[in-house]
């Protein structure tokens, strides 16, 4: 059959109609594309790349680089929001990492705001309170130590809003002790310049009086302190508040000084001069001659602590008992009546630390062990050596001495005993006895319990055997610590609680008065560590809360997060893995947040 020209243009024209659809199907396609296929080939590569972002800002961030880690940490974020939106398959991991990522750009931006803003007004108000305490202890002009302090409490309020913790917490204790310092400063203004000038005068009398002491000139240093106390007295009618009761202290204290300087010193030289004669020609003496010198020397000593006041009086008795103890024999009847000193001070006043008015010092007898040791008189406290005592009793007339039978070479060796005395106050060198104490040992051990006071103003109350603290007890100290607990040997050692001065608070394992061993560390910002300790510092294993919630559970060293461990956030979520110097490492994984039940 004949095909004619209408036939053929009908099948070009279909022909045509349906390649041009065959060529239009992958464009539509590709406009309009499914969300399995986005899912597959596009979410991996940009959550990948978000990834990649993230790490190189924690990577900078850990060598506290922050000012580079901030804004790659920004585009990490942003990035991850991207990918959640875009791709609902792995929005929940493309959140997590964003949120990372969101906390470690705060921590990044905390740390430059801490270089930026905290730390140079941290500098600065350190600057200003140094160059006020100069102030201070030069003497210098109130009104200049008022500008100081007070420009330093302003840039230390400063530091309070802008810091974070635990620098905040440092300023915040800086601002206090500021604010008092200047409170202290505003009763300097309000005296006035009498105040002031009695004040300097009363200071450089003192000086003065030391001066004349140090040379030994005791009758110009008897003298000028008697002025200088004087001078403390007239500073106490002019100024007020705790400068007239500092004022009112110096008075007494320079009161004693003058009495020391006229009545105690020309016998302290004596004294010493009798020591230092049976030190330097003892060893060179007969018996006999050695026993004269001793007693002479002891006479000397006793007849100081007759006419000295406070500290003085307590070494000058001290130094007798030590010569006692060395001779081994009782001291003469006749020996104060022969080589002591005819003129007695006058009486001193109450609480100054003289003797009682007409008390002589308390003689001394060989005990039973042949060592010498004090016996008490009416009226009279004892006083044996540094860390040794003997009660404040009424006894009878002292026994004779009682010689000591030869001990077979077999017998064992049994130590002196004394009977505990009833409680009462026993002074014995620096140290006070308040309780049941007595000597045990022919070396002055002492063993009791009750309470023990030293000079410098330590206490501990529990029980000493031979001298050693031993079980239970508290020790003070003068700063403000304290530990109450087990002791061994006189060391701290066992279950005990530490309070530290500044408000943290240790219970648990000690080791030589710190923490040593498994307990608790309460702060007083309201952190916790529960766990190991060696020396004092967290060691082992242990957890540490944070009071905003967050934690961390894991191993330590030297105070270090330090090992494997896992690090918890106040949201629930955390990271698991090793740590090194305090710090996460790229070992590790993410801990997402327990579900709510």
């Amino acid at each position: 059959m004949m095909k004619t020209p209408s036939f053929f243009l009908a099948v070009f024209c279909v022909s045509a109609i349906a390649t041009s659809t065959r060529a239009q199907q992958p464009d539509a396609a590709a406009a309009m594309p499914t969300e399995s296929s986005v899912a597959a080939v596009d979410c991996p590569v940009l959550l990948q790349e978000a990834e990649v972002l993230l790490e190189r800002g924690a990577h900078a961030s850990a060598a506290r680089r922050w000012r580079e880690a901030a804004p790659v940490l920004r585009e990490a974020g942003s990035a991850f929001l991207k990918v959640a939106a875009a791709c609902p398959s792995v929005a929940i991991q493309a959140n997590r990492q964003g949120d990372r990522a969101t906390a470690e750009l705060r921590l990044a931006e905390r740390a430059m705001s801490h270089q930026s803003e905290c730390l140079p007004r941290l500098d600065k108000a350190l600057d200003l309170d140094l160059r006020a305490t100069a102030a201070r202890n030069d003497k210098g002009d109130p009104a200049e130590v008022e500008r100081l302090l007070g420009e330093a409490e302003g840039v230390w309020r400063e530091a309070v809003g802008l810091c974070q913790s635990p620098h905040r917490e440092k300023a915040e204790k800086s601002l206090a002790a500021t604010v008092r310092l200047r409170a202290a400063n505003a009763e300097l203004l309000s005296a006035g310049p009498a105040c002031d000038a009695a004040w300097k005068s009363a200071g450089a009398l003192v000086d003065y009086a030391r001066g004349a002491w140090k040379d030994k000139r005791w009758d110009d240093a008897a003298m000028l302190y008697d002025k200088a106390a004087m001078a403390w007295e007239g500073a106490a009618d002019k100024c007020s508040g705790t400068r007239q009761q500092q004022a009112q202290r110096k008075a007494e204290q320079t009161h004693v000084d003058a009495h020391n300087a006229e009545h105690c010193g020309p016998l302290w030289d004596a004294a010493t001069d009798q020591a230092q004669r049976l030190k330097t020609n003892g060893a060179n003496l007969s018996a006999g001659e050695r026993d004269q010198l001793s007693i002479r020397a002891e006479v000397g000593w006793r007849d100081a602590a007759t006419a000295c006041r406070g500290v003085p009086q307590t070494l000058a008795r001290t130094n007798a008992d030590a010569l006692a103890r060395e001779r081994g024999a009782p001291l003469p009847a006749q020996a104060m009546a022969m080589y002591g000193s005819k003129k007695l001070p006058p009486p001193g006043p109450v609480g100054v630390g003289s003797p009682p008015t007409g008390a002589s010092p308390a003689p001394v007898v060989a005990t039973a062990s042949g060592a010498a040791g004090p016996i008490a008189t009416p009226g009279n406290a004892l006083v044996a050596g540094t860390r040794t005592a003997a009660a404040t009793v009424n006894t009878p007339a002292p026994p004779k001495p009682v010689p000591i039978p030869a001990r077979p070479a077999d017998a064992p060796v049994v130590e002196p005993r004394a009977a505990p005395v009833a409680d009462g106050v026993v002074v014995a060198g620096d140290t006070t006895y308040r309780g049941a104490f007595a000597i045990v040992s022919e070396t002055g051990e002492v063993s009791g319990t009750g309470l023990v006071e030293w000079a410098n103003g330590e206490r501990f109350t529990g029980t000493l055997v031979k001298g050693r603290r031993q079980g239970k007890g508290r020790f003070n100290w003068v700063g403000g610590q304290w530990y109450e607990g087990d002791w061994v040997d006189d060391r701290a050692v066992g279950y005990g609680v530490i309070q530290f001065p500044g408000g943290n608070r240790y219970e648990g394992a000690v080791q030589d008065e710190e923490p040593g061993g498994r307990g608790t560390l309460v702060f007083a910002s309201g952190d916790r560590y529960t766990g190991e300790f060696s020396r004092g510092l967290f060691h082992g294993q242990g957890t540490y809360a944070w009071k905003n919630g967050n934690r961390y559970e894991g191993a330590w060293v030297l105070g270090k997060k330090h090992g494997l461990g896992r690090l918890f956030w106040a949201s629930g979520e955390g990271w698991e893995g090793e740590f090194r110097d305090d710090l996460k490492t790229d070992v590790g994984k993410d801990i997402a947040a327990a579900a709510p039940r």
